[in-house]
């Protein structure tokens, strides 16, 4: 089974609509350009390391000129997020597709290796999996059947995401897997610590007089 789908949510990077947290320290169009740079890395990351098909599931412009470079530069396909809210997005996406399927964001693109080969092992044994955020949320999710419970009446972009999902897994009878915990492109203080690793973002602070 070694063509489970990883589907990578993303927004299109439009000045004034993406990373808009980081504003306080930067332009409008600085935070796009930060959000193509994790786009591209997180791109990168999954696809040498995750064993089956990568699609880019967008949303706000589906036709951004970033999207199409980012078709041309990697082996990947793309989709279309629905309307709704972050919930509605993933159990669409995930039902789209079918089961065993993975949804990711774009904000954890130093996900180790190690972390993508045990998701897609979990899976292909017919176990879901989930990657904890540090600060509350999660950066992976990946599932073996539909468990909409997880993706209603749950305060998204709030610390408690990770613990009500635990909770409403526990209540459907469902025991997620969990992979390492990551600390997730949030916030400017996420973004200088992920420069220290990240090679594309230290370039650009650099360039840009951000750091």
């Amino acid at each position: 089974m070694s063509d489970i789908p990883l589907l990578l949510f993303a927004k299109a990077p439009v000045a004034g609509k993406v990373k808009t947290r980081l504003q306080r320290h930067c332009s409008a169009q600085q935070a796009a350009d930060i959000a193509c740079l994790l786009m591209q890395a997180s791109l990168k990351q999954v696809c040498q390391n995750w064993p089956g098909n990568v699609y880019l599931s967008v949303w706000l412009d589906h036709e951004h000129p970033f999207f199409q470079q980012m078709l041309d530069q990697y082996p990947i396909a793309m989709t279309q997020q629905c309307d709704g809210d972050l919930g509605q997005k993933m159990r669409h996406a995930l039902h789209a597709f079918g089961y065993p399927a993975v949804v990711m964001g774009c904000d954890a693109p130093h996900v180790s290796a190690s972390a993508l080969r045990n998701a897609h092992q979990a899976l292909q044994a017919g176990r879901p999996v989930i990657g904890p955020s540090v600060d509350g949320g999660y950066y992976l999710l990946g599932l073996t059947n539909p468990v909409d419970a997880l993706f209603s009446e749950m305060p998204w972009g709030t610390s408690a995401v990770l613990t009500k999902t635990r909770a409403a897994a526990q209540a459907s009878g469902v025991n997620l897997q969990e992979l390492e915990p990551l600390n997730d492109v949030d916030e400017w203080r996420d973004l200088l610590e992920l420069a220290e690793t990240e090679e594309s973002i230290r370039c650009y602070l650099n360039e840009q007089g951000l750091v």
